[in-house]
C-alpha cells in the first residue's frame, strides 16, 4: 500500500498513521511527526486517529471546533500535521502540495472555505423559496379559511334578512287588517254617535211632554199623615180653579236633593194631558195663613 500523502510504497520498517475512517495511510514524515513524538502517541489514540482530509469534513458536517484534528493532530506536536518537514525524505513536488505558503495551492481550508459559500448561497435560495413557498401556503390556507368564514356569514345574513322580511311582511298584513278593524269601528262609532243623538233628542222631547203633564208646588209644609191629593184639591178650590179628579194621574211628594235641609219636599202631580191647559197659571203665591187653611181646612 502507498502514502496518501507522497504516493510512495510504505515498508514493513516504516512508521505511519492509518485514517480510521477512509483507512488511509500517511508516513510520519509527511505529518511532520518525529519518532520520539509517534513513540509517544498511545494505542487507543492511533486506532482512533483521523487524516486531515476526513477531520475537515468531520468539522463541516458536525461543526465540532473541538477535535483533535483542529487544534492539533498529535499532541505535543507544535507545527501542523499537514506541514512537511524541511528535512523530510519525500519527494519536493509531494511537499509542495502540502505547503502552507504557497496561496496558489489547493488546500482543504480553501476547499472547506469554497463548499462553505456555495452551500451557503445554496441554503439562502432554498431558505427564500422555501419562506416565498411557505408564506404562499399560508396564505392559501387563510383565504380559505376567510372564504369559508365570509360564506358562512352570508349565509347566516341571508337567513336572518329573510326572517326580517318575513316577519315584516306579517307584521304589515296584521297592521293592514287592525286598520280595516279600526276604520270599520270608526264607522260604526260615528253611526252610534248619530244614533245617539237621535235617541238624545227623542228623550229631551219625550221629558218636554212628559214634564208639560207635571205640576210641582213648592213650599208647602209637610205633616207625618198628611194626603198630597187632598192637599192639592184645597190648593186647587182656594185659587178657584176646577179640575176634575178624572184629569189626575197621580199626586205625591218627591225626594229632597239634600237630605239636611229643612226645606218641605214639593208636591208634584201627574195629569193625564198639557197641564198648563188646565191650570191658566205658571206661579200662585199663597199667604202663610192661607196654607194653613189649605193644610187643615
Amino acid at each position: 500500500m502507498n502514502c496518501s500523502a507522497c504516493n510512495k510504497k510504505l515498508l514493513r520498517t516504516d512508521r505511519y498513521l492509518a485514517c480510521n475512517h477512509c483507512r488511509s495511510k500517511y508516513h510520519t514524515e509527511c505529518l511532520n511527526l518525529s519518532k520520539e513524538q509517534f513513540t509517544a502517541l498511545t494505542t487507543e489514540y492511533k486506532s482512533k486517529w483521523m487524516c486531515p482530509s476526513c477531520s475537515n469534513i468531520t468539522k463541516r458536517k458536525q461543526s465540532n471546533v473541538n477535535t483533535p484534528v483542529q487544534q492539533t493532530l498529535v499532541p505535543l506536536v507544535e507545527k501542523p500535521l499537514n506541514s512537511p518537514l524541511e528535512n523530510s525524505s519525500c519527494s519536493s513536488t509531494d511537499s509542495q502540495l502540502f505547503s502552507s505558503n504557497d496561496d496558489n495551492l489547493v488546500t482543504m481550508g480553501k476547499i472547506s472555505t469554497l463548499l462553505d459559500k456555495k452551500l451557503n448561497n445554496y441554503l439562502s435560495d432554498f431558505v427564500e423559496s422555501f419562506r416565498k413557498a411557505l408564506k404562499d401556503d399560508v396564505k392559501n390556507l387563510v383565504q380559505a379559511e376567510m372564504d369559508s368564514v365570509v360564506q358562512q356569514l352570508k349565509d347566516d345574513f341571508t337567513v336572518t334578512t329573510n326572517f326580517i322580511c318575513d316577519e315584516q311582511s306579517s307584521l304589515k298584513q296584521e297592521i293592514e287588517n287592525k286598520s280595516h278593524i279600526i276604520k270599520h269601528l270608526e264607522s260604526e262609532t260615528l253611526r252610534f254617535q248619530k244614533e245617539i243623538n237621535v235617541l238624545t233628542n227623542r228623550l229631551t222631547s219625550i221629558e218636554k211632554i212628559s214634564r208639560s203633564k207635571n205640576f210641582e208646588i213648592q213650599l208647602v209644609p209637610e205633616s207625618r199623615n198628611e194626603n198630597p191629593m187632598l192637599l192639592f184639591r184645597n190648593l186647587c178650590k182656594t185659587v178657584n180653579i176646577q179640575i176634575d179628579d178624572e184629569n189626575i194621574h197621580s199626586c205625591r211628594r218627591v225626594a229632597k236633593y239634600d237630605i239636611s235641609s229643612e226645606r218641605p219636599r214639593n208636591i208634584l202631580v201627574f195629569f193625564h194631558q198639557n197641564g198648563k191647559e188646565l191650570i191658566p197659571f205658571r206661579f200662585v203665591n199663597l199667604a202663610t195663613d192661607q196654607i194653613a187653611k189649605i193644610i187643615d181646612p
